[in-house]
């Protein structure tokens, strides 16, 4: 994967002209589609198979596995793929592997635990971010007029009964945000099929001490193991690293922003059981990843977390590298190089804790 499309997850853009159509794409084709179960093409069914580095230095082959008949679906937005410095909306789909590698590398995984659904759709240029909020604004109704639209052709095409789950980094989060205030605070027979909310590297609030009260009116964020319809969300920084957040994240007066750790629901330290980092072009930067020929590394049990709340009320999972007695891996990423700005592990939200993300998933698909 390349580097400037990972640049591209950190920075929230995409690219396009600032151009404005009437009405959202329509999703009856598979073409609108970067993962569409039972399509011929689904990026979804590409080889994942992994590396894994262990405890002792050894590696072994894990082979991935999607489920045979998966019984919950995952609604899954992408985050920014393209860093266009001009105000306006991605419109253009002739080349999509940058959406295909950015989906593989934050849900490829999830179809071991639910068939995965993800449109394309126009989101908004670096561009936009740098103009006015009005401006922004119109940008995102319209990547947002996409994703609804994709979301009513995933309802039309699927059993009224089955759960759901929202996934979403970035921009793509803003986007599972605005599907749960559209689809789900204010319906109850549609919160009844939400088995969990991931807007991933987002901006999610609540008031203080309380699980909702703050984005949405009647969806939670997560506090308890097993619970579901609820929200997980947090943004990712390396412990001992200096904290300093734009204005546009910090939340609003009277109200903490939301952190959940994927590890530790209800609070505390927890370690993350499998991380999963995508090599191609990202090698030169990575340690200990020589003579790996697989296009994925698994990193088992090295990294640990713990949700942190500043006096602003801004909240974050601080991430750190935890070996446990006779563990000597550093782990194959620097979690104190910064790459972007203030932006922390912005770029790693969803790879740290991929492992952790996929199991709650699995721990709360309702048996038969």
């Amino acid at each position: 994967m390349r580097l400037w499309l990972w640049l591209g997850i950190l920075l929230t853009s995409c690219g396009g002209a600032d151009v404005q159509p009437a009405a959202p794409l329509s999703y009856g084709a598979s073409v609108r589609w970067v993962c569409l179960p039972g399509a011929a093409f689904d990026a979804c069914k590409t080889e994942l198979t992994a590396t894994s580095i262990k405890k002792g230095g050894e590696r072994t082959l894990v082979p991935h596995h999607p489920a045979a008949n998966p019984r919950v679906d995952c609604f899954y937005v992408y985050p920014t793929v393209d860093l266009e410095l001009v105000p306006g909306n991605h419109d253009e789909f002739f080349d999509t592997r940058k959406e295909r590698s950015t989906t593989l590398a934050q849900v490829g995984r999830f179809n071991e635990a639910c068939a995965v659904w993800a449109p394309l759709y126009r989101q908004v240029t670096i561009g936009t971010y740098l103009r006015s909020k009005e401006r922004l604004e119109r940008g995102l109704a319209i990547a947002f007029a996409d994703v609804a639209a994709a979301f009513r052709e995933y309802l039309a095409r699927t059993d009224g009964h089955r759960k759901i789950v929202l996934v979403g980094h970035s921009q793509g989060a803003e986007m599972v945000v605005r599907l749960i205030k559209t689809f789900f605070d204010n319906d109850p027979a549609m919160r009844d099929r939400l088995l969990l909310a991931m807007p991933i590297g987002g901006d999610v609030e609540t008031a203080p001490g309380k699980a909702t009260g703050g984005t949405f009116d009647n969806v939670p964020v997560c506090t308890k193991a097993n619970e579901t319809g609820c929200v997980v969300a947090y943004r990712s920084y390396a412990a001992g690293e200096p904290v300093e957040i734009q204005d546009r994240w910090a939340p609003s007066p009277g109200h903490v922003s939301a952190c959940v750790n994927p590890a530790s629901i209800d609070g505390g330290t927890g370690r993350f059981s499998r991380a999963y980092f995508p090599l191609g072009e990202l090698r030169r930067f990575m340690r200990g990843v020589e003579g790996i020929d697989t296009p994925y590394i698994e990193i088992p049990d090295l990294y640990a977390g713990r949700c942190v709340t500043q006096p602003s009320g801004f909240s974050y999972l601080e991430v750190s590298v935890a070996p446990l007695a006779g563990d000597e891996r550093q782990g194959p990423v620097d979690l104190h190089r910064r790459i972007v700005g203030k932006m922390g592990l912005h770029l790693l939200d969803m790879q740290l804790t991929q492992g952790d993300l996929i199991d709650m998933i699995a721990r709360r698909t309702p048996r038969e």
